[in-house]
Formats: structure tokens, sequence, C-alpha cells
């Protein structure tokens, strides 16, 4: 698992943090448009950020894991 105590983000790194920031945030807009209730919207969102995240094995259990303690 990456130690991130370390880590400052700099020039290229933090430009290119930034602008998957803004490319996941217009998808999300475009994808949002879809849902009528924004819990079905939220949940989503969710479950398109664990499946970005670091978890090892993206089964069902350890993505929920995920979200709870990053929500």
């Amino acid at each position: 698992m990456l130690d991130t105590s370390n880590v400052f983000l700099t020039g290229v790194a933090l430009e290119a943090l930034s602008e998957w920031s803004s490319t996941l945030k217009t998808f999300q807009q475009k994808l949002g448009k879809h849902f009528a209730r924004s819990e079905a919207r939220q949940a989503a969102f969710d479950y398109i950020q664990a499946l970005l995240s670091p978890v090892k094995r993206k089964n069902g259990w350890q993505m929920a894991e995920h979200i709870r303690r990053h929500c």
C-alpha cells in the first residue's frame, strides 16, 4: 500500500490530479441526468469511485467497506 504521509503533489502530478478530478466531475454530471433520485445517483457515484479506488479485490463487500470508510 502507498504510504501517503511523505507524498507531496507538485508540478505535473498536481496538474494531472486536477485534470482527473475535473474529468470525473464532468462524467458524473453527464451520468447524473439519468437518475431521478438523488440516492440512486449518489450510489452510482460511490460505486464508480470504489471501482477506481486502490481496493485490491473489487467484490461488493470490500467496495462497500471502502465507501463506508471514505464517505
